[in-house]
């Protein structure tokens, strides 16, 4: 961005999904939002209906699809959907619960918390992939002069997980320790300022926007 105006993006997750409320493990398994992922959803919007948004992008995955089209609605935004946006595969790990993973897989959580950029699940992809796909998409937006507000990100827990690191020169190894709820709200901003341009954490996990009942 040549005209050093501060970008902001915010990234969001999708709203919560029947796998969620199951505590399934859920990645590229295309589910639909529920009637309270899509409460949460709206709520999202809301919050957002003031803000000069000028592009939103989402994962093509339903549930992030039909979140990102309910933030479009209060902003003249056509959806730009991306492959590379999509959660992590989890391979044969999809749909099992914490109880099934454990006695189908034990051992895989210790090898993943041990090394998550380089253990793939079976079947599946590491979250270096991940990373290698999905950044790129964020980080060329400071390139483009031509935008004129906000944009939009709407993704996965671990997408938009691995996609902080790689904003804020975390190594994959700290991806652990974001917490990335249901319908949050995380921020960033770039500006350019001579050797000081950089991407910066402007918010994290926000949840203001959600009630009680919707948290």
């Amino acid at each position: 961005m040549s005209n050093q105006k501060p970008l902001t993006v915010y990234l969001i997750r999708h709203g919560e999904t029947a796998w969620n409320e199951e505590g399934r493990c859920q990645g590229v398994t295309d589910i639909p939002l529920t009637e309270k992922g899509r409460r949460q959803a709206r709520a999202v919007a809301n919050a957002l209906e003031r803000k000069p948004i000028c592009r939103i992008l989402t994962s093509p995955l339903q549930r992030a699809r039909d979140t990102a089209a309910l933030i479009a609605q209060a902003h003249a935004v056509s959806l730009e959907c991306h492959d590379e946006l999509k959660e992590w595969d989890q391979g044969r790990l999809e749909g099992l619960t914490g109880p099934e993973l454990m006695q189908d897989y034990p051992g895989f959580f210790e090898r993943w918390l041990a090394d998550p950029a380089g253990t793939a699940p079976p079947g599946g992809e590491p979250l270096r992939a991940v990373q290698q796909r999905a950044w790129p998409i964020l980080d060329r937006l400071r390139q483009h002069d031509a935008l004129t507000g906000p944009v939009v990100v709407v993704s996965h827990t671990l997408t938009i997980a691995v996609m902080l690191c790689a904003a804020l020169g975390l190594d994959l190894a700290q991806v652990h320790r974001l917490k990335i709820d249901l319908a949050s709200l995380n921020s960033l901003i770039f500006t350019e300022f001579g050797p000081f341009a950089m991407w910066r954490l402007a918010a994290l996990n926000d949840r203001h926007h959600l009630s009680d009942d919707l948290r």
